[in-house]
């Protein structure tokens, strides 16, 4: 605060010149004179950045990628409700998907002087990790694990989570399977992909036909238009099963536009147990996936972190289990479309 009133700035201006990383967001004639006031002051760069952080915070932010997700409702209960008993407010914030947006978001959060983040928008080997780094804001990763050695992380483990439902539709004699992925950007469709082609490999799927097809989003519209893309292209699996509840959602929709019926003529599978999946007809079997378990662990991560400025990095995988309702049942003697083509593997 002393350097800051000494040279004249804004306390978020001292504490970004004096913060490795941030510096090149102001002009290198101010950071001089800042740097000469805090030496003057007896003030060190990082122990200024540190103490400036924490005088100023009394918040964590959260970042998720769609707030209109209702994934991510418990996430954000959760984390509110464990940060909250350490004194914290919840800055809620939304990539909305886009890197850039995640890039701006942390920056505007480190000159609000957050004490931590929690961030559910991460891609693989996400440079706003580094970012992250760079500001010195401590940071969890929840639902989406960038796999990065330096911060800890903490998910499901949908690998084993999509292999388990997979056994499910093959042990109800399934030999036709298509799963709806989006695009392999982040853990989650990674590990998802990973648990559906492993489940490929066992005893049990010997013989059997699997398909995968590439979604461009992860919303209701487009599981509506993946499949009517399939059943106008010749759909002959018996069973299809979508990344998330979403696109499962979508794919009942247009399955009953179309006057196909589930399961008899083709099971549907989801994943997230979101709110209200055990009201849609058929009910939708899924994979529960616990959102408020990786909201309270996340928080809690980042709180000790928080308390002891540094600490071994974490990867906490919490164990879903499949949900099974209505939409799955034995397969028909007959496919939907009896010889017709392959699906195609990107729509």
């Amino acid at each position: 605060m002393d350097v800051a009133k000494s040279a004249g700035v804004h306390v978020s201006t001292a504490s970004r010149a004096l913060s490795s990383g941030a510096t090149h967001r102001i002009s290198s004639k101010v950071v001089r004179k800042i740097e000469k006031v805090a030496e003057e002051l007896g003030y060190t760069r990082n122990s200024l950045a540190s103490s400036l952080r924490t005088q100023k915070t009394g918040t964590i932010g959260l970042i998720v990628p769609n707030l209109s997700d209702p994934l991510f409702s418990p996430i954000i209960a959760s984390v509110e409700e464990r940060v909250a008993k350490e004194g914290y407010v919840t800055f809620v914030a939304n990539s909305d998907y886009s890197v850039a947006k995640l890039r701006s978001i942390i920056e505007r959060m480190s000159g609000q002087f957050v004490a931590g983040l929690v961030v559910a928008s991460f891609e693989l080997n996400d440079p706003a990790v580094d970012l992250c780094l760079e500001l010195g804001i401590p940071t969890v990763a929840v639902l989406r694990d960038p796999r990065d050695s330096r911060i800890s992380s903490v998910c499901m483990d949908d690998a084993a989570g999509v292999q388990a439902m997979v056994e499910h539709v093959l042990d109800l004699g399934h030999k036709d399977i298509t799963y709806v992925t989006p695009p392999l950007a982040a853990s989650t469709a990674q590990n998802r992909l990973t648990g559906f082609n492993a489940a490929m490999r066992l005893p049990k799927a010997a013989g059997c036909r699997f398909e995968v097809v590439e979604a461009r989003a992860y919303d209701v519209a487009e599981g509506e238009r993946i499949m009517a893309h399939m059943l106008s292209s010749g759909l002959t699996s018996t069973a299809v099963m979508a990344f998330n509840d979403l696109l499962a959602v979508g794919c009942l929709a247009t399955m009953r536009a179309a006057g196909v019926s589930c399961p008899q003529q083709i099971s549907l599978t989801g994943v997230n147990n979101l709110p209200f999946m055990n009201m849609l007809f058929p009910p939708l079997t899924t994979l529960h996936t616990a959102g408020g378990d990786l909201g309270f662990e996340s928080a809690d991560l980042l709180t000790s972190l928080i308390k002891n400025g540094s600490q071994p990095v974490k990867r906490i995988l919490l164990t879903p289990h499949p949900v099974i309702r209505g939409s799955t049942g034995p397969a028909p003697r007959a496919s939907l479309s009896e010889g017709a083509g392959k699906t195609p593997a990107v729509v």
